[in-house]
């Protein structure tokens, strides 16, 4: 592959995070023609919930066989293909117009320190079914190369948004912060976000808070707080990641014996503090936020109680579909021949170019 081959495309970002809350698919146009600024145009966007199944099998990934997990990869993958294809219907897109689809997959399990991490969702399986070239597999080469395989999102703010804010926050099913200081991209997650505050509401049969409401009404537990705040995660430096395996086992347990907006507001009380932490020890003034939780009033009003400094909310769109543009950018990178990582960033030895691509009708060349 030639990177000049590769100035002026349009990718599927698909993403589909943590927090359970459907599939998100953004058509993105790339102009690289320009080598000191990418221009970038989302130009559809959708989410599709999850078919209640495949959520019900996810939401119990832990008492999953190792054949019902492989069964499930190729549902999802078949998932991702009729949302693609419903997609390209809906706004009458020419299917040979898209370069390449570029999916996220469903990470189901992430133990870095053990050398894995894991999404689902074949990429071979939707590539035939879509007829357009998949890119997937991100995270896995980061790992291998001893990084954390996360976070990949730092290195499309710091090549698409830079010029908007000097921090970079994702309320998504993690929190996640990403910035550059004196030319080095520093990023980590930071805590638990919307994935436990979801999983709280759906057992009253709710998908999520609405605007913190349910947790406004609650009060701080000050004991459960402590013992959150004392995990060792929160205590550690440098590149660090977090999964749904540490937050069955060191995180949910802590709230087990609280009401439920007590529940909420402790959670809360732990992510705004965590995250005002990460804002003074990386010394920001404009911080750029994105995903869910951004819609989160109650969350917001929390974190701007206390930060001096400025936050900035995009459009809705953005807000949304930011992960699903960044995953598109990082497919487009790698037809180019470019770095989809931050090795300062990830712990990894090297930047390296992560992703797989399934392209059985040899679309690519």
């Amino acid at each position: 592959m030639k990177a000049n081959t590769y100035n002026n495309v349009q990718l599927l970002g698909l993403m589909s995070g943590t927090s359970l809350d459907g599939l998100d698919i953004a058509r993105v146009s790339f102009d690289f023609s320009n080598s000191q600024h990418t221009e970038f145009q989302i130009i559809n966007s959708k989410t599709f919930p999850l078919p209640q199944p495949i959520f019900e099998q996810l939401l119990h990934i832990y008492s999953c066989s190792a054949p019902q997990i492989f069964e499930l990869d190729q549902q999802i993958a078949k998932f991702y293909a009729q949302c693609v294809n419903d997609f390209i219907t809906e706004f009458d897109i020419d299917r040979q117009d898209i370069t390449a689809i570029a999916a996220h997959g469903q990470t189901i399990f992430h133990q870095p320190e053990k050398g894995y991490t894991t999404q689902i969702g074949c990429g071979t399986t939707l590539n035939y079914l879509t007829k357009i070239p998949v890119i997937n597999q991100f995270r896995q080469l980061d790992v291998s190369a001893g990084g954390q395989g996360a976070p990949l999102v730092p290195i499309g703010d710091q090549q698409l948004f830079s010029k908007f804010a000097d921090g970079f926050l994702n309320l998504g099913g993690f929190a996640n912060i990403s910035t550059t200081k004196n030319n080095q991209a520093l990023a980590f997650d930071i805590a638990p976000a919307n994935l436990p505050m979801n999983r709280w509401m759906q057992e009253i049969g709710l998908d999520y808070d609405a605007n913190g409401a349910l947790a406004r009404t609650g009060k701080v537990d000050q004991t459960t707080y402590s013992k959150v705040c004392a995990e060792d995660f929160f205590k550690l430096n440098g590149p660090k990641s977090l999964g749904t395996e540490w937050l069955e086992a060191n995180y949910l347990p802590h709230f087990k014996t609280l009401n439920l907006p007590d529940r909420l507001r402790t959670h809360l009380e732990v992510l705004v503090q965590m995250s005002l932490a990460a804002f003074k020890k990386l010394d920001l003034t404009a911080i750029y936020v994105s995903g869910g939780g951004a819609h989160n009033d109650f969350l917001m009003e929390l974190l701007g109680a206390s930060f001096a400094g400025t936050f900035i909310k995009p459009n809705a769109q953005l807000i949304n579909f930011k992960e699903a543009l960044i995953f598109a950018y990082l497919g487009a990178r790698f037809l180019r021949n470019e770095p989809t990582t931050l090795c300062e960033v990830t712990g990894a030895k090297e930047a390296l170019r992560t992703g797989i691509l399934h392209d059985f009708e040899g679309r690519i060349s």
